[in-house]
């Protein structure tokens, strides 16, 4: 079940972006910036602006989250696309199809042409997953507190 933040569940999603960091990225990001993290941070972004995001439940357990924009920020190499700012699925609910709904949920809702995203360089299992959800590479990289983002794209088949 794929549902909206709103302020009661506002944790939910804050808790798995948290706990998904720890789990995932723990030696490819520097440990200051993991051990740096708050919980209260992700949940109180997620309280203050809920457009946008979605938790994905299994079985009453909070499985994954997405976060979307309708308008690219910035930086984006394709300024008319839509981004992808967040998917997150714990590691005990990955392999299950959590991942795939909740992006082809934020695919639909938002019914672009083209959407971007920005994965962890050294995150292969995401780099995988993105290829097969059709997500391509344009050669643009973020670099920025230790961390490398390589920038993908999706385009509307």
């Amino acid at each position: 079940m794929i549902v909206d933040v709103n302020a009661e569940n506002a944790c939910d999603f804050g808790r798995v972006i948290y706990d998904a960091w720890g789990e995932t990225y723990r030696g490819l990001i520097p440990d200051e910036v993991l051990d740096g993290r708050s919980l209260e941070r992700w949940t109180e972004m997620a309280k203050v602006r809920p457009d946008g995001k979605r938790i994905a439940y299994i079985e009453g357990e909070t499985a994954g989250i997405v976060a979307f924009l309708p308008s690219s920020r910035e930086f984006c190499t394709h300024r008319d696309s839509s981004e992808i700012v967040a998917l997150y699925v714990l590691k005990r609910f990955q392999r299950r199809g959590v991942g795939k709904a909740l992006l082809q949920r934020a695919l639909r809702e938002l019914n672009a042409e083209r959407v971007t995203l920005f994965v962890l360089k050294g995150n292969e299992n995401a780099v995988g997953f993105y290829k097969r959800m059709g997500f391509g590479f344009t050669g643009k990289e973020l670099n920025e507190g230790g961390m490398t983002e390589l920038e993908m794209v999706w385009k509307a088949p």
